[in-house]
């Protein structure tokens, strides 16, 4: 029924992905705030909180990732079921052998 299981995850780039998205998201907020604020220093200040806010997204992500490598081989890991593409779905050469050249 299933033909892959992970049971193990990579530190680095759980980190990366979680680190972007917080700073994306708690960079917005905070420059939203330091916009309201109608100050320089506010602005400054919102965009240090996106990269606290991304540091600390990355650090739960290296906490959430620990936990997930040394449960899941206890609990079997999780189940995942991979098929392949339809036919027409699946990609074809975008760059076929051109013709023989028929120059004399």
């Amino acid at each position: 029924m299933y033909n892959y299981t992970i049971t193990r995850l990579s530190y680095l780039p759980i980190f990366v992905m979680l680190f972007a998205g917080g700073i994306c998201t708690g960079g917005l907020g905070g420059i939203a705030i330091g916009i309201l604020e109608k100050d320089a220093i506010g602005i400054l200040g919102g965009t240090f909180f996106g990269f606290v806010a991304g540091l600390m997204s990355g650090i739960a992500g290296l906490i959430f990732t620990f936990v997930f490598n040394a449960v899941a081989p206890v609990f079997g890991g999780l189940k995942l079921r991979l098929e392949t593409a339809p036919v027409e779905l699946q990609k074809t050469n975008p760059n076929p052998e051109p013709p023989a050249s028929t120059d004399p």
